[in-house]
């Protein structure tokens, strides 16, 4: 079935969106829509991608809009901004967009929770955060394994929070975009513990709220604990109660070691 071209909808704003944080909205675009972009994207975009087309008609509608979504980025280009990565050719001659979109179709049959996570990267992000994304995990092993996908599902609320601090245009020497990875990859990666991902955003605000000083929290330190969940929370009680002599002696504090192991009080 071929898609009428009238129908074709790109929605990231190519070259002239906002850089930095953004707040798209959910795709809504029907299949039809979805469908008639992804063909209109794809003749353009070589045989490879082409060919793919028989499987991307037998996807799961739910991940259409982020086939369709990493077509456009893979077409958005500009002036000083570097090279698109994902049209980078890989040592196997193939682009990463090629070596992507299998993967993508893949991972789609088992609704591996990294395709949803990269949606919301996609709608928190600019195009060259969101191109970035998408590159690193085309030659990550992430979309080949399942297990993997609780991870994402627990980071995944915090991925605007996690685009409007970290990522901070103009990108060119500020390292923001490499934050904006890194940050993802320790939430994600193989050390880290999903209770310990899904209460981070709690005990970072916890902090700020009891310290009028700004207080460094060390997220390695804190995702990658074997510590309870039960005994931060008590720890994190103890540690209200103390927060105002700590401020008022100048003590200085590790407020992720104080909830693991509670070390202030020896």
């Amino acid at each position: 079935m071929m898609y009428k071209i009238s129908k074709i909808t790109p929605r990231l704003g190519g070259r002239r969106q906002k850089m930095g944080a953004v707040s798209r909205t959910f795709d809504r675009r029907s299949t039809d829509v979805l469908m008639s972009t992804i063909e209109y994207f794809a003749s353009s975009s070589g045989k490879n991608i082409q060919s793919l087309m028989p499987q991307i008609r037998q996807l799961n509608p739910k991940y259409l809009g982020l086939v369709c979504d990493t077509l456009e980025l893979a077409k958005i280009k500009r002036r000083g901004f570097g090279r698109n990565l994902l049209n980078m050719k890989l040592p196997n001659n193939k682009t990463v967009l090629e070596f992507l979109l299998p993967k993508i179709i893949c991972a789609a049959k088992s609704e591996h929770k990294a395709l949803d996570f990269a949606c919301d990267v996609v709608n928190n992000a600019d195009y060259r955060a969101s191109q970035r994304f998408l590159a690193e995990l085309s030659i990550s092993n992430v979309l080949e394994n399942p297990a993997m996908s609780e991870k994402f599902e627990t980071a995944r609320p915090m991925i605007s929070e996690i685009a409007g601090t970290m990522l901070k245009p103009p990108y060119y020497g500020n390292g923001s975009l490499d934050k904006f990875m890194d940050f993802i990859k320790i939430l994600t990666g193989s050390n880290a513990k999903p209770d310990k991902v899904k209460l981070l955003k709690q005990f970072s605000d916890f902090v700020t709220k009891i310290f009028q000083k700004t207080k460094p929290v060390n997220v390695p330190k804190f995702v990658e604990s074997d510590v309870s969940v039960q005994k931060i929370r008590e720890n994190m009680k103890t540690l209200a109660l103390m927060a105002q002599n700590f401020e008022k002696n100048n003590s200085k504090i590790d407020v992720v070691d104080f909830v693991l192991k509670n070390t202030n009080l020896k």
